[in-house]
């Protein structure tokens, strides 16, 4: 009997047994549908060096994360479980001066323990930078040659600002901050020019929006502006008055305006000694009052509302080894995430609120807080402060010269 051609043999066009059981049981593992808002709101927690990774996944994910308003809500979850940044400042001798090459940043988890978040390279070199001032998770770096860089620390981008006018006092004085308003970010920032008359000092005040290309001239502050840091509060920075350059100052802090770029007097808390440091917590400005016979440290804060109450929530002892000898005594820099953080000349305190205890976390030339780990120098500054993560592009402020 001669074999059938293949030819003649019907194919069945039903599926085999086996594969319906096999399609049927993956069917069971199979995830749901997710909702568009679940799948958004799931996204917002997570850490933005996942949601970098994630625009690759599809194009509807990387239209929903890049898009305004979930990088908003991002940050508003970012914001409620911050991190803590450290920039430690090493430097380079070249003609005589010292000069940064790279710049690290880093996230502190507790301990001896450090995440590089991003190591910024500067071919050319910068001067050396001053105490970064952090809004939103994006960062100002000024240097004392006048240059300006805003960075993102998550996105690992940074450009460079506008030239700004010269400046004949050393030292750069400059705030960053938000206007809720305009939505817009803005750098103010203060300096010093000699009257063609008199040829005394004039404290003179300019204002860059990001996204463009011109600094422009506000008025001038009412009282001289000191060289400490500014912080930013709800749209407006407040700057400390240099009693060196005024005869008479007040008991007030100037506050900047953001909206209006107008300046107003603030009232210091009413401590019996002058408020020498300031910062933003959780929302609030938080001032610092060091008494240096009792090395006691006052910690203010005000809620910012129509009354503007001062509060004085807590009276650190300072041990005698943690004071600032040179130049002069000042109150470590505050710093908060759960428990209250200390810096002192390149030593970090950890004050615990329940014991009213500080415990030294770091003191040899070997930690984290007087070395660059990834440059192996010895760093010269640190800077530490609170940290939110964001997804914010900043491209649109200028052109961005670096991307690593």
């Amino acid at each position: 009997m001669a074999a059938k051609r293949c030819a003649d043999n019907l194919v069945s066009t039903r599926p085999r047994k086996v594969m319906r059981i096999v399609i049927n049981s993956w069917s069971r593992f199979m995830p749901p549908y997710i909702p568009d808002d679940v799948m958004f709101n799931i996204l917002s927690w997570l850490p933005s060096k996942s949601l970098i990774r994630f625009k690759s996944v599809c194009k509807a994910w990387h239209a929903m994360i890049s898009s305004p308003c979930f990088i908003d809500a991002h940050l508003e979850c970012s914001k409620r479980n911050p991190s803590i940044l450290m920039v430690p400042g090493a430097y380079e001798k070249q003609d005589g001066e010292n000069i940064a090459f790279m710049m690290g940043l880093y996230k502190y988890h507790g301990g001896k323990t450090m995440e590089l978040v991003h190591m910024q390279n500067f071919p050319q070199g910068i001067g050396v930078w001053t105490r970064p001032v952090q809004c939103n998770g994006l960062l100002l770096i000024p240097t004392m040659n006048h240059e300006m860089m805003i960075c993102n620390p998550s996105t690992r981008q940074i450009v460079f600002l506008p030239k700004v006018s010269g400046n004949i006092c050393t030292g750069t004085r400059a705030g960053f901050g938000f206007d809720p308003h305009s939505n817009k970010y803005k750098v103010a920032r203060s300096f010093y020019q000699r009257d063609s008359e008199t040829q005394e000092l004039v404290c003179k005040f300019e204002v860059l929006t990001l996204g463009t290309n011109a600094w422009r001239q506000t008025e001038d502050p009412p009282y001289p502006i000191d060289a400490l840091t500014p912080v930013h509060v709800k749209g407006a920075i407040y700057w400390i008055v240099c009693s060196s350059l005024c005869p008479d100052p007040p008991n007030a802090f100037l506050r900047f305006c953001l909206t209006d770029e107008k300046f107003s007097l603030f009232p210091c808390p009413p401590s019996n000694v002058k408020s020498v440091r300031f910062t933003e917590v959780e929302g609030e400005l938080c001032c610092a009052c060091f008494f240096s016979e009792t090395l006691a440290l006052e910690i203010w804060n005000c809620s910012g509302g129509q009354s503007l109450e001062w509060t004085r929530r807590y009276v650190i002892q300072i041990p005698p080894d943690v004071v600032m000898k040179y130049p002069v005594e000042r109150p470590p820099l505050i710093v908060f995430r759960e428990k209250m953080f200390l810096l002192a000349f390149k030593k970090v305190y950890r004050y615990d609120i329940e014991t009213c205890t500080i415990v030294e976390l770091a003191s040899k030339v070997s930690d984290f807080t007087c070395y660059e780990p990834y440059l192996e120098k010895e760093a010269r500054d640190l800077h530490l402060f609170n940290y939110a993560e964001s997804l914010a592009p900043i491209r649109e402020f200028c052109e961005v010269t670096s991307v690593c």
